[in-house]
């Protein structure tokens, strides 16, 4: 009798859970009557022949910042819901959700300092005003460049100084000099020298990472960056942060080019009592992880798709 009332519910449980019949249906199509369906399909769940589970998209992104957050040693992840994995639908979702984050932590007298790129204009674009006194914004790094791709360096500055009630102070240099003695007369200039002293002492850094290969924007920004620089940095850099490129280890990879480089240094930068990283994309996994792992950020945005791989890194 065991035995029939087994095989009895769990024919009712396939009908009800796979074909979608309902439970009067079902009962027709058994020869039974309804409320001995109801009492099959309750039997069937008690004995496990069903079990039922539930998909809470909130719990996995808890559950994923959770993971996240002592993997890397981080005081705080927080992951955009992107609709859709491109390019164009993750930067605005990361946008959306730095800006929400930077509005909950700056307070009266803080010294943000920002870098450039698409995520952080996509940051500013959505920051709404926060009255709050003596903010000042700072650029990390310089912006000009001799190329028609946009790091959005100035808008950047002029978009979040705007949303905290303030002015911002702009780099409007180079990142990077052909050679050191250039770069060391430009880092004395006495208006340069002053930027650069405001960047140090911002204990809010914003910046993102990007690849050590041709998809890198450095790569396309008219920097002298020549075969040889390219060649050390594809096969030993894992990516740059604030134009400075490191390994996998974290540690700088080619000596002569940071030296010609002017912005924060990283060592510098992970002096920062709160380092955000906004990043995401297949092609930035190794840069975030690389710079993640070695302790330069300790505040994680991206988006839902590279925190599922990135949760997958070794």
């Amino acid at each position: 009798m065991s035995h029939d009332k087994n095989r009895l519910s769990i024919d009712a449980a396939k009908l009800y859970y796979e074909s979608d019949m309902s439970q009067q249906k079902i009962a027709d199509a058994l020869g039974i009557s309804r409320p001995s369906v109801s009492r099959l399909l309750q039997y069937a769940k008690e004995q496990g022949f069903v079990k039922i589970q539930i998909v809470d998209p909130v719990e996995l992104r808890i559950s994923l910042r959770d993971t996240l957050r002592k993997k890397y040693h981080l005081k705080e992840v927080r992951i955009a819901n992107a609709p859709l994995n491109n390019e164009k639908e993750r930067k605005k979702a990361m946008g959306m959700k730095a800006a929400s984050y930077l509005e909950e932590i700056v307070q009266d007298g803080d010294i943000i300092g920002v870098g450039w790129g698409a995520s952080l204009y996509q940051m500013a674009m959505h920051l709404t005003p926060k009255p709050v006194k003596g903010v000042q914004v700072v650029q990390l790094k310089g912006g000009i460049s001799y190329s028609k791709r946009n790091t959005y360096a100035h808008e950047i500055v002029t978009l979040v100084a705007k949303a905290f009630s303030t002015s911002g102070f702009f780099l409007p240099i180079p990142v990077m000099f052909d050679n050191m003695e250039v770069k060391r007369l430009v880092e004395h200039d006495r208006y340069v020298k002053h930027i650069l002293d405001v960047g140090r002492k911002a204990n809010i850094a914003v910046a993102t990472v990007g690849p050590a290969s041709d998809e890198s924007i450095l790569f396309h920004l008219g920097y002298y960056i020549d075969a040889d620089d390219r060649e050390i940095l594809s096969k030993k850099a894992a990516g740059d942060l604030c134009s400075r490129f490191y390994g996998d280890d974290g540690t700088i990879v080619d000596e002569e080019l940071d030296a010609r480089t002017i912005g924060i240094r990283l060592d510098e930068f992970k002096r920062k009592e709160t380092r955000i990283l906004i990043a995401g994309g297949k092609e930035k996994l190794r840069a975030m992880h690389a710079a993640l792992k070695a302790g330069y950020m300790n505040t994680l945005i991206t988006d839902r798709y590279t925190a599922l791989a990135l949760q997958d890194m070794e």
